[in-house]
């Protein structure tokens, strides 16, 4: 499966894009984002299999969503998403490595994505699940990015915790005392503490 790594460059007002397997980087801006994400999510809500059942492809591709990020396929990895202080990389020069042009081919089983730069492109084939993943990971990071783009589809907010796991953490978070009015300072930690 293809790892990749997503971040926010405030200074730049860029996401990066980060692929481990391939050790490239490519950068996405605002415009750029906002002109192949509504397609793209399009291509792939239409593509999701299970037309014959006569459910619309947006109920089809929220259930396909769920169960990427939360069922996992005999001799499959568990999906995983988390949030790290990775940085792009050495190789990710802001404007050789900046995205001029995204190719997107959606179909029933995968989704190529090929994003052409100043230098190399970076080629992504991912299953549907990856695309998934990939997906949510673009959907994380845009949060941080206060870009102002039409929102997306509810599915994609699905979050990244089971739902009956999440149900307990916000049952445990309802019934937890409050705080106390006047808690003691905190005393800082020692370099042992880690």
């Amino acid at each position: 499966m293809t790892t990749t790594t997503f971040g926010y460059d405030a200074l730049q007002d860029r996401i990066w894009m980060r692929s481990h397997d391939l050790d490239q980087t490519v950068w996405l801006t605002r415009r750029m984002v906002s002109s192949m994400l509504g397609p793209l999510l399009k291509a792939f809500e239409t593509a999701t299999p299970g037309q014959q059942g006569g459910a619309p492809a947006a109920q089809r591709v929220a259930i396909e969503h769920r169960l990427a990020l939360h069922e996992v396929a005999p001799g499959q990895p568990p999906a995983r998403l988390t949030a790290s202080r990775v940085t792009p990389g050495a190789n990710a020069d802001p404007q050789l490595r900046l995205c001029q042009r995204i190719v997107t081919r959606s179909g029933s089983q995968s989704v190529l994505l090929r994003f052409e730069t100043g230098a190399e492109p970076l080629e992504l084939k991912l299953g549907r699940r990856g695309m998934h993943l990939w997906l949510r990971g673009l959907a994380m990071v845009l949060r941080q990015t206060q870009w102002g783009l039409p929102p997306l589809p509810d599915w994609l907010h699905e979050g990244v915790m089971p739902p009956v796991l999440q149900g307990l953490v916000d049952r445990a978070g309802q019934s937890a005392p409050p705080p106390p009015e006047s808690a003691p300072p905190a005393s800082p930690a020692s370099p042992g503490d880690n």
